[in-house]
């Protein structure tokens, strides 16, 4: 029918292929949890009739603009991260994504802040975390130093995570061999703020930025365990 529109994931694969909409909402209010609705900050209509999909996306704004959950949004990012980091650590120095300082946690900053002001700043939310990023900016969550450390550092895990993927794979050793190697300084120098010469002038630039990251977390979210901050 209609409103069987929505795929069902808390449910996994035990649960149905989609659920109704008020379903979802009914969900989202009642039991949805936090890591769920950050992802949800990232949620498209992808298909369906028009007056459908314009249902579907105030169902999935009114969910992320709810004021009793946005009260617990930053703690229980703070807390999944530093989970996240014992049991989950980056696979080695080129993991831009679970690193300390990586893509992970520019996209925990994005969405946590999303959820905490999105019922008083509605227009802070947005698919794409460099533009939420540069929402955050407007309505003073974050300052214009930072959203321009955050939005330059996940282009820059991005081209890389995007270009190893393609290359190479999962990728445990420090060193990369060619091409992957100048492939990934092509593609990443032009995201760096001076495009570097060679791999060690990359590798400093990204703990620079990664540093950055970590910075603008701990300030905006609050701070990890001294054990898992590098």
């Amino acid at each position: 029918g209609s409103e069987m529109c929505i795929r069902d994931s808390p449910s996994g694969s035990k649960g149905p292929v989609a659920v109704s909409l008020g379903a979802f909402q009914r969900y989202q209010a009642e039991d949805a949890w936090s890591w769920e609705r950050m992802a949800l900050t990232r949620a498209r209509v992808v298909a369906g009739p028009p007056a459908l999909a314009r249902r579907i996306a105030a169902a999935i704004r009114a969910a992320l603009s709810n004021p009793e959950k946005a009260k617990t949004a930053i703690a229980d990012a703070l807390a999944m991260r530093a989970r996240m980091l014992r049991e989950l650590p980056g696979d080695g120095p080129w993991d831009v994504k679970l690193s300390p300082g990586g893509l992970v946690e520019v996209e925990f900053i994005a969405q946590a802040l999303q959820l905490h002001h999105a019922p008083r700043h509605p227009e802070v939310l947005a698919t794409t975390t460099h533009i939420a990023i540069a929402n955050l900016a407007k309505i003073g969550a974050l300052d214009a130093t930072e959203a321009e450390a955050l939005i330059a550092a996940e282009r820059l895990w991005r081209g890389i995570s995007g270009i190893l993927r393609l290359s190479l794979g999962p990728w445990r050793e420090d060193a990369l061999p060619e091409p992957a190697a100048s492939t990934v300084l092509r593609v990443a120098g032009p995201l760096c703020a001076t495009p570097p010469v060679d791999l060690p002038g990359l590798r400093a630039q990204m703990e620079e930025s990664a540093a950055l990251v970590r910075k603008v977390f701990e300030a905006r979210l609050g701070r990890l365990e001294q054990g898992n901050r590098t």
